[in-house]
């Protein structure tokens, strides 16, 4: 984007708020950890969060849209043509099925998540393979262990995270957190301010991942004893912890895209801010609106 002409402070808003999709897209990580620890059914989550998920990319797009007509980003020489666009889509079709089988898999009940995974990555692997050919079979190792390295961070965070539990459970930092929460649910409005602004704080001082599993279930069960679908509130706990990791001062997206952008934090923290104001609005609605993350849910049931 920097060497097209883009405002790197702008480019860098853009790639960091644009991480947030990929939490709550099916196929998703965290869901699958949030769905383990609260035993909500993983396919009913991988469906709420396809709305959600797409009313991100739809609030992305727009505030883009004002930016590049405001300031007149460049724009493409090309004239969009149906045909092209047709032949892309062909070409890519065999890679777009991937996720398709993964998804497709769990939300039919033809397999387990780990049966999916490792179906997906038997597909990713022949379609790379034979069919693009842009993997080659020595560089497969590589690809392995960094598999390998990427699972073992996954795991360690998990198992680092149960004893932090039972301190904080020891402690009763846990049953407090209920309390005062459930203490607010005699007003929905400051019920869901009060939720809003703490998954927004812990958001920008701890990993998305370890706020999921760590306070994730806490949430979750706080947002069902106020009257809230288990479902919804597992997306609303998802899609403000991926909020906050790109949320200054200290939010882990925030700092790596600033970070590869090679640009001042305080510059990024600007160009984010119509980003977050439209981002915290639509977490607004998911709560207020119950439909736009039951509704596929409903259908599926």
């Amino acid at each position: 984007m920097k060497k097209a002409g883009y405002p790197p402070a702008f480019s860098a808003a853009v790639t960091g708020v644009s991480s947030t999709i990929g939490g709550i897209i099916p196929p998703s990580i965290m869901m699958i950890v949030l769905a383990n620890a609260t035993e909500i059914s993983i396919a009913s989550l991988f469906a709420a969060g396809i709305i959600p998920g797409l009313l991100i990319g739809v609030v992305i797009m727009l505030i883009n849209h004002f930016f590049a007509v405001k300031y007149n980003f460049e724009r493409s020489d090309e004239r969009f043509s149906v045909r092209r666009a047709g032949k892309e889509l062909y070409r890519s079709s065999f890679a777009l099925l991937i996720p398709v089988v993964l998804v497709g898999s769990v939300m039919g009940g033809i397999a387990s998540v780990v049966e999916a995974g490792a179906i997906t990555a038997m597909v990713a692997l022949f379609t790379g393979v034979f069919v693009y050919k842009t993997i080659k079979w020595k560089e497969c190792s590589g690809a392995f262990r960094r598999a390998f390295r990427n699972s073992a961070m996954v795991f360690i965070i998990i198992a680092a995270s149960g004893p932090f539990s039972w301190l904080l459970t020891s402690l009763g930092a846990i049953s407090d957190l209920e309390n005062w929460l459930l203490s607010l649910t005699g007003s929905p409005i400051i019920f869901i301010f009060a939720l809003i602004l703490f998954i927004f704080l812990l958001g920008t001082v701890m990993d998305s991942a370890v706020n999921i599993i760590i306070v994730g279930p806490v949430l979750v069960d706080v947002m069902a004893k106020a009257g809230f679908p288990e479902i919804q509130a597992a997306v609303v706990v998802i899609v403000g912890f991926l909020i906050g990791s790109v949320t200054p001062p200290v939010g882990v997206a925030f700092f790596t895209s600033a970070t590869i952008a090679k640009v001042r934090l305080e510059e990024v923290a600007v160009a984010l801010i119509p980003y977050l104001i439209g981002l915290f609005l639509l977490l607004f609605f998911i709560i207020v609106i119950p439909e736009l993350t039951m509704f596929l849910p409903q259908i599926m049931s």
